[in-house]
């Protein structure tokens, strides 16, 4: 049985958003990506600004992305559609990589420290999202 929903694109105010994602879990990290290809094909891509910050854990997602089509495709994706990808240089510094380790990740998407971020973020009217 399809259920007929009646919230449309047009019936969001803008959204900016932000997804917290610092686990180190392949099928979580899938599911979160899932969410915010859901969230920007209901709100609309015009409508949302959605940055990701990527700490702990989670850059292992971007390391294993250098080598990995299907990874390189869902972030290559989710970029096409706007979605930034804000990267911790104390994890980078903890895993001893650096952001060339990392699948397409420039010097501007790379922040000293997640956690004061996400709060930097959250001042400026992002909502939080961990899912």
């Amino acid at each position: 049985m399809l259920t007929s929903f009646n919230t449309m694109a047009e019936d969001y105010l803008p959204q900016k958003v932000l997804y917290h994602i610092n686990y180190d879990d392949p099928k979580r990290i899938s599911a979160t990506f899932t969410n915010m290809n859901n969230h920007i094909s209901e709100v609309g891509e015009d409508n949302l600004e959605i940055k990701a910050v990527v700490h702990g854990p989670a850059i292992k997602y971007f390391m294993e992305a250098l080598d990995d089509d299907a990874k390189q495709t869902t972030i290559d994706s989710l970029r096409l559609n706007d979605v930034q990808f804000v990267i911790c240089g104390n994890s980078l510094d903890g895993f001893k990589v650096t952001r060339d380790d990392l699948y397409e990740v420039e010097a501007e998407d790379v922040v000293q420290a997640g956690l004061p971020e996400i709060v930097r973020l959250q001042q400026q009217g992002y909502i939080y999202v961990r899912p």
